[in-house]
C-alpha cells in the first residue's frame, strides 16, 4: 500500500465527491474527481457529453482516465457511479484500495435526484428504475471493495472518519 490511491465507488448520490473532498483534507492529499476530469477533457458538462457523444464515448474516456491514475499517488479519487460496468475497470480496481459507499436505495435515490439536471442517467427515472440500476451494479461494487461503508443517516464527517479508522486507508 505504499504509494496508492484511494478510490471511492458507489451509486449516484452516495456522496463520493463530498466524502472524497473531506477525506483528502483529513489525509492531507489531493482530491481528484474522475467525472470532472472527463468534463475537462471534452470541455463539456457530463450531460452535454452524453447528448453529443453518447454514453459509450463517455465510458471509454472514463476508463482511460481511470488507468491514468497509476501516474498519481496518494490521491483520493471519486469515480463515476457506472465505472464498474466495464470488466477492465473492475480488474484494475481489484488491485487498489476501494471504498464502496453504500446506502439504502431510497436514501440514494433521494440524494441523487436532488441534482437530477446534472445527471443524464436520472432524467425522468423512477425509484423502481433506479433500484434496478443499483441491483445491476451492487455485485460489482462489492467485488471491488476493500471496505464498504453504509452512508444512511451519517454525516460526511462520520463517513470520512469511518474510512480513516480502517488502517488500510491511511497513507
Amino acid at each position: 500500500f505504499f504509494f496508492m490511491n484511494i478510490f471511492l465507488t458507489g451509486m449516484m448520490g452516495s456522496g463520493k465527491s463530498s466524502v472524497g473532498q473531506l477525506l483528502s483534507k483529513y489525509l492531507n492529499s489531493t482530491f481528484y474527481d474522475l467525472d470532472r476530469g472527463i468534463e475537462k477533457r471534452f470541455n463539456l458538462s457530463i450531460k452535454d457529453i452524453f447528448q453529443t457523444y453518447g454514453e459509450s464515448k463517455f465510458r471509454e474516456v472514463e476508463s482511460e482516465l481511470l488507468i491514468q491514475t497509476t501516474k498519481i499517488e496518494n490521491n483520493i479519487i471519486a469515480t463515476g457511479g457506472g465505472i464498474l460496468i466495464h470488466s477492465k475497470n473492475r480488474e484494475f480496481l481489484k488491485n487498489e484500495r476501494v471504498c464502496f459507499l453504500d446506502g439504502s436505495v431510497e436514501e440514494l435515490y433521494k440524494r441523487a435526484t436532488k441534482k437530477r439536471d446534472q445527471r443524464p442517467l436520472l432524467k425522468g427515472i423512477s425509484q423502481t428504475e433506479f433500484t434496478k440500476i443499483y441491483q445491476d451494479r451492487k455485485n460489482h461494487y462489492n467485488e471491488c471493495a476493500t471496505l464498504s461503508v453504509m452512508t444512511d443517516n451519517k454525516t460526511i464527517e462520520e463517513i470520512a472518519k469511518e474510512i480513516i479508522r480502517d488502517e488500510r486507508f491511511n497513507f
